[in-house]
């Protein structure tokens, strides 16, 4: 089954329902390699290229305000099927404005070439000559732009074939925990886009949720005081069952002199006859 997650900003996570799952993940300037292509002539080349999703390559920490943990994520090689592309319909987009197509993959046809490669997901697409677009690539060409991101759905109950956690022995340099989530398939590709910074989730509602989401999956992480609490919890049980073992014994005990000294007088009582 897959988990809801509203199509925010790049690298943000949110939780919305737990039927479907909706992330956007950037892939950062030096990885995803965004450049315009080379002029084969005179003319400005309008072509952009470079990879929208990329195999092996640890993100950033998706959770960079929690104080007990950090989680990062990987796009295990194979999480994009050549089936599911040729059936995706996929916009590119500059930082996930729909409203602003600036080309298009749909079944395999389009202003958009995607292309499955040994590093991931490579793109391609000659941009129109209109303001916006213009302006993008001079914004590309300045090295204004910090890389690309993309939309996509992940089954988050399979464990085996979607998405698994894995916590590493590792410590952060504050001592947080560190996990890797692993997304092994991809359900659903949405849209490849030319992105800024990252921006996380801002409110501390937003980043609850997305701290609810994680303890659900890797398990609560105690703070002192309800660590203090708890154990004073467990203290208390142990104590309360340790007061009740010692009352059966009691009893037992009780039970075992109390025919002991029937057992005398019943033997008294017969000696006395005799």
């Amino acid at each position: 089954m897959e988990s809801a997650w509203l199509p925010i900003h790049d690298n943000s996570i949110m939780v919305n329902s737990m039927k479907e799952q909706k992330l956007n993940r950037q892939i950062e300037l030096q990885v995803a390699g965004l450049h315009v292509r080379e002029a084969e002539g005179e003319e400005r080349s309008r072509t952009i290229e470079g990879h929208a999703v990329v195999y092996g390559v640890r993100s950033v920490n998706l959770t960079p305000w929690s104080s007990y943990r950090e989680v990062f994520e990987i796009m295990e090689r194979g999480c994009i099927t050549p089936e599911l592309l040729n059936r995706s319909d996929v916009v590119l987009t500059a930082f996930h404005d729909n409203t602003a197509i600036l080309g298009r993959w749909r079944a395999g046809k389009g202003t958009l070439n995607l292309q499955l490669d040994v590093r991931g997901l490579k793109m391609s697409c000659t941009l129109a000559d209109t303001e916006r677009a213009n302006e993008l690539l001079s914004a590309i060409e300045r090295g204004d732009i910090s890389g690309m991101s993309f939309a996509f759905t992940a089954d988050e109950d399979d464990s085996e074939n979607g998405v698994s956690y894995e916590k590493l022995d590792e410590r952060s340099d504050d001592g947080k925990e560190v996990w890797i989530r692993h997304v092994k398939r991809i359900t659903g590709l949405y849209d490849v886009t030319i992105a800024g910074h990252p921006a996380y989730p801002q409110t501390d509602i937003a980043q609850r949720e997305v701290d609810e989401f994680f303890d659900s999956k890797l398990g609560h992480i105690e703070t002192e005081e309800e660590k203090a609490e708890r154990e004073s919890r467990e203290a208390e049980e142990v104590a309360k069952r340790e007061a009740a073992e010692k009352e059966e014994a009691d009893m037992k005990q009780r039970e075992i002199d109390a025919q002991n000294r029937r057992i005398r007088r019943r033997h008294m009582t017969e000696n006395f006859k005799y």
